[in-house]
């Protein structure tokens, strides 16, 4: 048990590990390839390939699939797959501000958009904070601070470990269906996470250019 918990955690810690500098240029280069798209459209353009390839990893993970490699299968299908959709957030959070790695724990509030708002919501309410936040960026930023990362990353590697569970018994226990379905579920999870960081981002800027008024 002790040992799974281990590499979920050391999962989950590669999930997050990103290239900022290299991510801020990519972005500056298709803002000169496209000077007339918006940061919605960009935005879903950073996701489009995401989506394939997560594809392409739940499927491939599930044709094997039997009850004995179901777990190790799925933290793979779950790692590989999460750590393409934080890098296609971490473009779109960057798409939207500029200066959003200026903040050395900023990877860690990519989960936000990728596990859900609720999920945040519940991670806060387990942190003892109650009321006030909602659902902002601002409310949750104001939150995720020195104090609260590191039970906050405790609270994120459990629900991790759910979708693990959840990928290990419906997609990686039946050979060949189960890669059909790994594949449509990763397909159809990456465009969840698309929506959930446009909207995350847009009411952020747009709550900013509100209160610049």
């Amino acid at each position: 048990m002790a040992n799974d918990q281990k590499a979920l955690t050391k999962a989950l810690e590669w999930v997050v590990e990103i290239d900022p500098p290299a991510i801020v240029a990519s972005v500056k280069a298709e803002r000169e390839k496209y000077p007339n798209m918006s940061n919605k459209k960009l935005a879903e353009k950073a996701f489009s390939s995401a989506r394939w390839k997560a594809s392409a990893t739940g499927f491939a993970t599930g044709l094997p699939a039997n009850p004995w490699t179901a777990v190790p299968a799925a933290t793979l299908d779950v790692a590989v797959t999460l750590k393409t959709e934080v890098a296609a957030v971490a473009r779109a959070a960057v798409i939207y501000d500029e200066n959003f790695f200026d903040d050395e724990d900023a990877k860690w509030e990519l989960l936000i958009p990728v596990f859900g708002l609720n999920v945040a919501s519940q991670a806060f309410r387990e942190l003892g904070i109650r009321g006030g936040m909602g659902v902002t960026r601002a409310g949750i930023k104001k939150y995720l601070s020195k104090e609260t990362l590191k039970q906050f990353k405790k609270i994120m590697l459990k629900y991790f470990g759910i979708k693990v569970t959840q990928k290990g018994v419906i997609t990686k226990t039946l050979p060949i269906v189960g890669g059909i379905i790994g594949g449509g579920w990763n397909y159809i999870e990456v465009g969840r996470v698309k929506k959930r960081t446009i909207t995350y981002f847009e009411n952020s800027l747009a709550s900013n250019n509100k209160d610049t008024e």
